[in-house]
């Protein structure tokens, strides 16, 4: 069952898609797809939302969607660098989208301790119609899911039998959602 803040969450999205008539692809890597999960639950989606690539593994990111490999080796993937190749690459991948948001970061365990919980998030637009004009950047932001989690509408005692993994992806899926809300509203 999807908590009822994420689908909340989703439904913003779909209303400023709908208000804006504009249309929305994603590239996911630590949430893994759910946030194309929250966005698919929700009827008449299919007029706004393209689609999401989960992008994984460093190959995968690198194949699918052209992230440098220089960016990774310099920066890694839970990078603001890899976030922005991200997005970049996904609106370039899809046409017929006006927003891209991208998330990857990791969720742990056994994170490195400087990457533990770390999300990092890229939104990506294309203000022209002619596919060959370059998307523009509206924001690149990292965030500490941990911090995240303190903003949950649930008590973390409510829900025993999510691991701090779980929650942080619900945290990073929430920021997701509340990043392309705010930049569609701009």
């Amino acid at each position: 069952m999807l908590p009822d803040f994420l689908l909340q969450a989703a439904k913003e999205v779909q209303a400023a898609l709908r208000t804006h008539d504009e249309k929305l692809v994603l590239a996911e890597s630590c949430t893994g797809g759910l946030v194309a999960t929250l966005m698919t639950s929700l009827p008449g989606i299919s007029d706004y939302f393209c689609g999401s690539a989960i992008v994984y593994r460093w190959d995968t990111k690198m194949k699918w969607l052209g992230v440098q490999p220089e960016t990774l080796e310099k920066y890694t993937d839970v990078s603001r660098e890899t976030a922005r190749e991200l997005a970049l690459g996904v609106l370039k991948q899809t046409p017929e989208a006006t927003w891209a948001a991208s998330i990857t970061g990791h969720l742990g365990p056994n994170a490195p301790s400087h990457q533990d919980g770390l999300i990092c998030i890229g939104i990506a637009h294309r203000s022209s119609n002619d596919f060959n004009s370059p998307p523009e950047i509206q924001t690149i932001e990292s965030f500490q899911c941990d911090a995240l989690i303190a903003e949950f509408p649930f008590k973390a005692d409510s829900t025993p039998e999510l691991s701090l993994r779980q929650q942080r992806q619900l945290a990073a899926a929430r920021q997701m959602l509340k990043l392309i809300s705010a930049a569609l509203e701009r």
